[in-house]
């Protein structure tokens, strides 16, 4: 596939999502006196869309950054947690609707109370599915900024720190998805666990973004060389072997007696293949 076609994808994919939220969320906001299982709701709903429309922003980002972030959305795979999240929040939606059929201008009425305390566990869940999509989105997109907003080495290393801390705190999301929110003794064990297609997506996209932070710490990415005419160049680090490097290349081209390297090499070889040549 075209990178370009991934942002492209990604971008249509988020738009209808974050219609999808808002669309929720104005149902949800739209029901006066709801129980709470309903309108606690509203805040995964609001925060998503918050969520989202930052997606928009980083998508739209300027040119210099776009070949990075197709780089990046490659290696996330976030179309397949957004859709997820958008049919997620679209079931939400439509469960609802049917539930609070009964409820005109905004009173909530004694037959949807009924309706909704019967379906209490089910909408429980939504709102965990929905929480945790809220919460593994948001995660994302902040780790895609901080991605491509990191230019340069010098970037990189004073951040440091900081894509650390994005690391561990996906890794943990990610455990957390797995075990699942702590619930009290008087819970049901329908309410104790999330839907396992979802945990898995969730996951994936939580590991794909924890090896795109890592590689952007510890990386480095070089484009296409050409040396010629005698003349020398190298790509890469000299001097002792630094572990847990991931290094990626263009194109390397010598012509007329000129000298190339690209890696990681000792020293003293270093010497040897660039040394004076008399």
């Amino acid at each position: 596939m075209d990178p370009l076609s991934i942002t492209a994808s990604v971008i249509a994919v988020t738009s209808l999502a974050w219609k999808s939220y808002k669309a929720a969320y104005d149902l949800v906001d739209g029901l006066a006196k709801a129980p709470q299982v309903i309108t606690q709701s509203k805040n995964s709903l609001n925060e998503t869309q918050k969520t989202l429309n930052a997606l928009q922003q980083i998508l739209n980002s300027p040119a210099e950054r776009s070949k990075e972030l197709e780089l990046v959305l490659r290696k996330i795979n976030l179309n397949e947690s957004i859709q997820s999240a958008k049919c997620l929040c679209d079931d939400f939606a439509a469960v609802v609707t049917k539930l609070t059929s009964h409820s005109v201008g905004g009173h909530f009425s004694k037959r949807d109370m009924l309706a909704v305390k019967f379906e209490d566990t089910k909408i429980n869940n939504f709102n965990k599915d929905l929480d945790a999509c809220q919460r593994t989105i948001s995660m994302v997109v902040g780790s895609i900024n901080l991605i491509i907003t990191s230019r340069t080495a010098d970037d990189v290393q004073r951040l440091s720190s900081q894509f650390q801390t994005q690391e561990h705190a996906l890794a943990d999301l990610s455990l957390q998805l797995q075990n699942g929110p702590s619930t009290s003794e008087e819970s049901s064990s329908s309410d104790k666990n999330m839907s396992p297609e979802l945990i898995e997506i969730l996951q994936k996209v939580c590991q794909g973004t924890i090896e795109a932070t890592r590689a952007k710490r510890t990386g480095q990415s070089f484009g296409d060389m050409n040396t010629d005419d005698q003349s020398r160049a190298m790509q890469g680090i000299v001097g002792n072997v630094q572990d847990g490097v991931e290094q990626t290349f263009g194109k390397m081209t010598t012509s007329k007696h000129s000298r190339a390297f690209q890696g990681q090499v000792d020293a003293a070889s270093f010497a040897v293949m660039f040394g004076d040549r008399s």
